[in-house]
């Protein structure tokens, strides 16, 4: 009965999920649908208003400037000078009214040009190069009102102003002719402002049927607008929304009429095209609600059945490891993926025992290691030599006197007060340089260096790490040949691991014996006295950060030995997150 309980509770929990999302879903997508229309209803209202409240105003512009043209002073006097054309003042007021006309045509935000006909003296001055007066073209144009021509295939607006003012315009009554053109390029830059916040395809529709576009139009979309919407009678001055349907696909329509023009401003997009993203969106989560449902309902079976022993059996192990039973096993076979985590929670126990195991032996080799340096260093030939020298310099140079006691007191201080098993490379580095001090107070010819990066001070190193390998390197180099004396102590980080590199130029071993010595500190047990210091360095470096961790001695290109400490980075970072043991 629990069984079948806790899967049937299971589906209904899953049920009670899948069900209200679903709802949830449908109607946010109707939502969606609605909010997504409206806001698009909306934007292609506001372009379209705002696209013809610029043109209007340009075109208003346009008018005023040529009414304000009309009657400006330098028009007027050019006119009266004409009975005077040939001269000098005629032409200085041609060649002003020019300049006059180039000016005022740049203070609009479009290109227009600007035409003035004298009738009566059959004299132009436009800022259009070629621009003669057509007496036909007059006869037959509209005064005070915007009207259209086509020019060498290309449409043109034009607005006319006369004076004196007529009711109807006489051209032979007509002093003064003001005329106004704006070409097509700025009807397309209209469409173009509209198209380009994409909300759809525009174009003009004009009171004689003609259409003006910036791009092919399908011409079974126009016609399908022709039968639908009365140009003709739609005048509003506010955009007018319709929604027309042809071959199983709606177009929202905006229509807004130019007073100014005599034309409408038509702009539509497909519904379906737009709103399609939110219907994959739908199908998508649909599907992913259907497929969630059914793994649901089996995963559900799966982790009632295969879960809840698996668990138990591990929880048990675990607890008993954490009572100190580090023997503790998982003995069962779960054939599926437990058996993957039983094993590397048995490798986990394995490790926990062998490295307990090995940090009771390294501290015994630790305790051991710091015995037998003390009892090297703390040694009255050493210590006697210090001292002589402190006696002998006392009176020659008492600041040698003081390098040689401070740094010796350091020296001792550091290596009698047992820091432990491990510290940091900063306090290796300052217990090597108390050391190399000492030796160089002693023995002028010893000279070091020491450039390990900032950046490694930190790392946490075994103590006694960097002293001993220095100390062999002036007993049992420099001692046998005279003209040696020089130590290079370096260090730096790649990705893998840390680096301390110390060279010497003292006499060196070949390679036969740097093959046996290697040989020898790589023993598990050490079964002579030799090598010792490098051999205990090297075991508690693989204890502590792993096999990839350990001592390695070539030939120094200084002459004498190269000897590497390498660090596993992963393993010192590790440590250092945790406590330094002591």
């Amino acid at each position: 009965m629990v069984k079948y309980k806790i899967f049937r509770n299971s589906m209904i929990f899953l049920l009670m999920l899948v069900i209200p999302t679903t709802i949830l879903f449908s109607y946010s997508h109707k939502v969606s649908k609605v909010v997504v229309r409206k806001t698009l209803e909306d934007s292609a209202s506001k372009q379209l208003k705002f696209s013809m409240n610029q043109l209007e105003d340009d075109l208003r512009q346009v008018e005023m400037q040529s009414s304000t043209l009309l009657y400006d002073s330098s028009v007027k006097a050019f006119e009266s000078s004409n009975d005077f054309s040939e001269y000098l003042d005629h032409l200085m007021d041609r060649k002003y009214l020019e300049e006059k006309l180039k000016i005022q045509r740049s203070v609009n935000s479009f290109l227009y040009d600007i035409t003035i006909y004298l009738p009566n003296y059959d004299k132009v001055i436009s800022t259009e190069d070629g621009k003669t007066f057509n007496k036909e073209f007059f006869k037959a144009a509209p005064f005070y009102k915007w009207f259209t021509s086509t020019e060498n295939g290309e449409k043109k607006f034009h607005y006319l102003v006369s004076s004196p003012y007529q009711t109807k315009p006489n051209l032979l009554n007509s002093s003064i002719i003001i005329e106004s053109t704006i070409n097509s390029s700025y009807l397309k830059n209209v469409l173009s402002s509209v198209d380009a916040s994409g909300i759809g395809t525009s174009f003009f529709y004009f009171s004689n049927s003609e259409i003006f576009t910036n791009a092919e139009i399908d011409p079974k979309i126009i016609k399908l607008l022709k039968n639908n919407i009365n140009f003709n009678k739609n005048h509003s001055t506010t955009p007018s929304l319709s929604v027309l349907e042809m071959n199983n696909k709606q177009y929202l329509v905006q229509t807004l009429y130019s007073t100014s023009l005599e034309g409408t401003l038509v702009s539509f997009i497909e519904l379906d095209e737009f709103l399609s993203p939110l219907e994959n969106v739908s199908l998508l989560v649909n599907v992913s609600l259907f497929v969630f449902f059914i793994t649901g309902g089996i995963l559900t079976f799966i982790l009632y059945r295969h879960f809840r022993l698996n668990i138990r059996h591990l929880i048990k192990k675990i607890e008993l490891l954490g009572k100190g039973d580090y023997k503790s096993r998982v003995t069962i076979k779960a054939n599926n993926e437990f058996d993957y985590l039983f094993g590397h929670f048995n490798n986990m126990a394995e490790r926990i025992q062998t490295l307990i195991e090995n940090v009771y032996e390294e501290q015994v080799r630790t305790r051991e290691a710091e015995y037998k340096h003390l009892q090297s260093q703390i040694n009255p030939h050493f210590l006697y030599n210090c001292l002589f020298y402190i006696i002998s310099m006392a009176r020659k140079s008492p600041d040698a006197v003081i390098a040689m006691a401070d740094n010796l007191a350091k020296y001792y201080r550091y290596k009698t007060k047992k820091p432990g098993n491990q510290t940091s490379l900063l306090d290796e580095i300052k217990l090597s340089e108390n050391y190399l001090k000492v030796q160089s107070l002693r023995n002028k010819r010893l000279h070091y260096s020491i450039n390990i990066p900032e950046e490694m001070h930190k790392i946490i190193v075994p103590t006694l790490l960097l002293q001993p390998i220095i100390e062999n390197a002036i007993n049992h180099g420099f001692d046998q040949k005279i003209d040696s004396g020089k130590i290079q102590i370096k260090g730096h980080k790649s990705e893998q691991n840390y680096m301390i590199v110390i060279e010497d130029d003292g006499i060196g071993m070949s390679n036969e014996e740097i093959n046996r010595l290697l040989k020898r500190i790589n023993q598990k047990q050490l079964l002579d006295e030799v090598g010792c210091g490098l051999w205990n360095i090297n075991q508690r470096l693989i204890n502590q950060y792993g096999p990839s961790s350990g001592i390695h001695i070539t030939r120094s290109s200084l002459g004498g030995l190269c000897i590497k400490i390498v660090i596993d980075n992963h393993e010192n970072e590790v440590l250092q997150n945790g406590n330094i043991t002591s």
